[in-house]
């Protein structure tokens, strides 16, 4: 009797809802409807608008060096400076569309804010594409230490790091200082936990304002790029 009564439970069980992953910002979907829905939406937020300019190459080429010169002035070989690290600077929406255009995922009309997010290998050869530059993310020092920004795969919850780190052989950091890098990053972090994840590159544009005291307006551009670093050490 009482098997009777459990494979009638078993049998009424309502089968799980099939979940549709954007594997970029992780938004699930229950209808692959609403991931395509979900997809065109995106696909608009690429396509710029009529004072937009898409630069020549050269200037896009020079604004990509800049940018990479950027990242590599916030990857230090000391171990207390591994976490979470931001790169910002001046850009125009022009500049920002004529490098990024296809890559952007998210747009808060409101506050004129446009975001692109990296993660994982796939992130990495994106990055690699948009910077045309294989070494944005790393930078060597002597005694074969190097200091690299940390791509994860945060989808299938894997902390793989990118094809290039797997390959080498390394001697981690210290603990003691990772430990002592982490109670701070939780002091701090307290009560207002971070948006942004471990293992995530995640890009930002908008549009700074100034109103000043006479009505006049100034506004400028800004690029801000947030990522987590640490450093590894070759044993060979």
């Amino acid at each position: 009797m009482e098997s009777s009564s459990s494979d009638l439970s078993s049998s009424t069980q309502l089968p799980s809802l099939p979940n549709f992953l954007c594997k970029v910002c992780l938004r699930s979907f229950h209808s692959e409807r609403g991931l395509l829905l979900h997809r065109k939406t995106i696909s608009k937020y690429n396509r710029p608008t009529e004072h937009i300019d898409m630069l020549p190459s050269q200037t896009i080429k020079e604004f990509q060096e800049i940018f990479v010169y950027y990242i590599h002035k916030k990857l230090s070989k000391n171990h207390t400076k591994a976490g979470r690290q931001t790169v910002s600077f001046p850009c125009t929406k022009s500049q920002f569309f004529s490098i990024f255009r296809g890559f952007i995922h998210s747009f808060q009309a409101k506050r004129g804010i446009y975001k692109c997010f990296f993660q994982g290998s796939w992130g990495k050869k994106q990055l690699n594409y948009i910077f045309n530059d294989e070494q944005w993310s790393i930078k060597h020092y002597d005694q074969g230490q190097k200091t690299y920004i940390v791509l994860l795969d945060q989808s299938n919850g894997s902390r793989n790091f990118s094809s290039e780190h797997n390959r080498v052989k390394t001697s981690e950091t210290n603990p003691l200082v990772v430990l002592a890098n982490q109670r701070a990053f939780g002091k701090k972090n307290i009560k207002r936990k971070s948006c942004y994840k471990r293992g995530e590159v995640i890009i930002e544009w908008r549009e700074r304002k100034d109103h000043e005291i006479n009505d006049n307006f100034c506004y400028a551009g800004h690029i801000t790029m947030n990522f987590y670093i640490s450093q590894i050490r070759s044993l060979n």
